[in-house]
């Protein structure tokens, strides 16, 4: 693990976008988590929010890890051959840019060092001394689950997860608003909460 305090600043910006990858408290309308009974009306809006690939949002953050809290605001632009993150400090300095291609990951501080890595998972266990997959991401922030992996669910009764179940990462949703994303209409969560092991993140969406 770096040592250095620029390191221990970078590790700390870089930490707040990991855990976004990217809590508790399951909707009293939800039924018990399955993983083979999807009911239709999840189906559909699952189906709907395929047509999803690309988004900008802008959201705050509350991360807490390691028994430490952080905050920070972030934009974020995704495709699915690019991402570009920028985290911001409350007072609104930059502290970290993320990139992602098909190719590699690479994070710059606000010192300008450069690190990188073939995937996120990697820089994550090179910076943190842990690995966190963000294959799911883009999803469970429109409140889906992602095809690469099984999960399991409990829905509201318009069919939005009122908790997902996937790559052993929790997350549950409060406040589904209607947004329209690239000529799709759908509910969207307003507040996300992430939660595995000992690292929790809240996330609240200013903007689509």
């Amino acid at each position: 693990m770096p040592s250095t305090p620029a390191l221990a600043r970078l590790a700390q910006a870089f930490a707040i976008w990991l855990l976004l990858s990217l809590l508790a408290g399951c909707a009293s309308q939800a039924i018990a988590p399955t993983q083979t009974s999807v009911p239709p009306a999840a189906q559909h809006r699952f189906a709907t929010l395929q047509v999803v690939q690309s988004f900008d949002v802008e959201a705050k953050l509350a991360v807490q890890y390691a028994g430490k809290g952080y905050t920070a605001r972030l934009e974020w632009q995704h495709s699915p051959a690019l991402d570009t993150l920028r985290i911001f400090s409350p007072l609104g300095q930059q502290v970290a840019l993320i990139e992602r291609s098909a190719h590699s990951v690479t994070l710059t501080d606000q010192s300008g060092n450069t690190h990188q890595a073939a995937d996120v998972s990697s820089l994550t266990a090179q910076l943190l001394g842990w690995r966190l997959p963000l294959t799911g991401l883009s999803q469970w922030i429109l409140g889906a689950p992602h095809v690469n992996s099984p999960f399991q669910a409990s829905y509201l009764a318009q069919g939005e997860p009122a908790r997902l179940m996937q790559d052993q990462w929790q997350i549950d949703y409060d406040d589904y608003r209607e947004v329209q994303l690239q000529g799709v209409q759908s509910s969207l969560p307003h507040i996300t909460r992430l939660q595995q092991q000992d690292v929790r993140l809240k996330l609240v969406i200013q903007h689509w």
